[in-house]
């Protein structure tokens, strides 16, 4: 199903998700220029926040080049927002991959990007995202953690009384 594309002001959104603020800075290196935030609700119940502020350094989806015919740039809007939030929790492991890789799928869906497309990119993740996970250092994980925010909880979890 095809998101509603709004625009407020100078913002862009696909459903109810903010497109970020990115600009290329090297070869495959984007960087976040305003603060960014998404939230949303897995299939679980899980309900997530993430919160990056401007500065933030990430390479997108890890698309071989030899693919991007068939799956898009990197980059490309809608999926940048997924990628952003994607890259930001590999990077910072303050969830666990799976976790990660689901948000991924569910920001995927929400932006409007299609149930074979989406589910693809999920697979791809869980086939081959361990290496990209396990690439990130403390130092790295600290640096990434200085910079944003992340909160989950089981929506059985919240006390609504």
């Amino acid at each position: 199903m095809k998101a509603i594309i709004r625009y407020i002001g100078s913002e862009v959104y696909y459903g109810d998700v903010q497109m970020p603020h990115v600009q290329g800075v090297r070869k495959s290196v984007y960087r976040l220029t305003r603060d960014w935030r998404v939230s949303g609700m897995l299939l679980d119940g899980t309900v997530y926040r993430i919160e990056i502020r401007a500065g933030f350094e990430f390479d997108g989806c890890s698309i071989p080049r030899g693919l991007w015919r068939l799956c898009g740039h990197p980059c490309e809007v809608p999926r940048v927002a997924a990628a952003l939030a994607h890259d930001f929790l590999y990077r910072t492991h303050l969830c666990d991959r799976a976790t990660a890789d689901a948000i991924f799928r569910q920001i995927c869906a929400d932006v409007g990007i299609g149930c074979i497309r989406r589910n693809v990119e999920y697979s791809a993740l869980r086939a081959f995202g361990y290496f990209a996970w396990k690439g990130h250092d403390a130092e790295d994980q600290d640096a990434a953690r200085r910079v944003g925010v992340f909160s989950i909880e089981k929506i059985g979890d919240i006390d609504l009384s």
